[in-house]
């Protein structure tokens, strides 16, 4: 996956307090992160802790812009979250555990803003 900057996308999704109105969910969506072992609580939970925004995911390309973040369920869980913008809503294309690569990235973004 390679990914760019996108400072606009980051201001929004920083702006998202983590309520069931901010986020697009229907079966499709549901299906897919429940195979992963989560759901939509998990997802909208990542929001009430500190959550690093990757990037815009340019590599491989889709028809809709998507983006990459990293964060924390309620439980303490590091996910990965793929995710579209619909209008005003975040809509989780896909949120799984943190690959080994992610998970040091993110720990270490966490590590630097507790220096702060």
């Amino acid at each position: 996956m390679k990914l760019m900057e996108d400072s606009e996308a980051a201001a929004w999704l920083e702006s998202l307090a983590g309520v069931s109105e901010e986020f697009d969910w229907d079966e499709g969506n549901r299906t897919k992160n429940r195979k992963h072992g989560v759901d939509p609580r998990d997802v909208e939970a990542m929001f009430l802790s500190p959550i690093l925004f990757a990037g815009r995911i340019i590599e491989p390309s889709h028809d809709e812009p998507r983006w990459l973040a990293l964060g924390q369920d309620g439980n303490g869980r590091p996910l990965a979250l793929i995710f579209t913008k619909r209008g005003q809503r975040l809509r989780a294309v896909s949120c799984r555990s943190m690959r080994q690569k992610e998970k040091k990235l993110y720990e270490e973004a966490i590590a630097d803003l507790e220096q702060i």
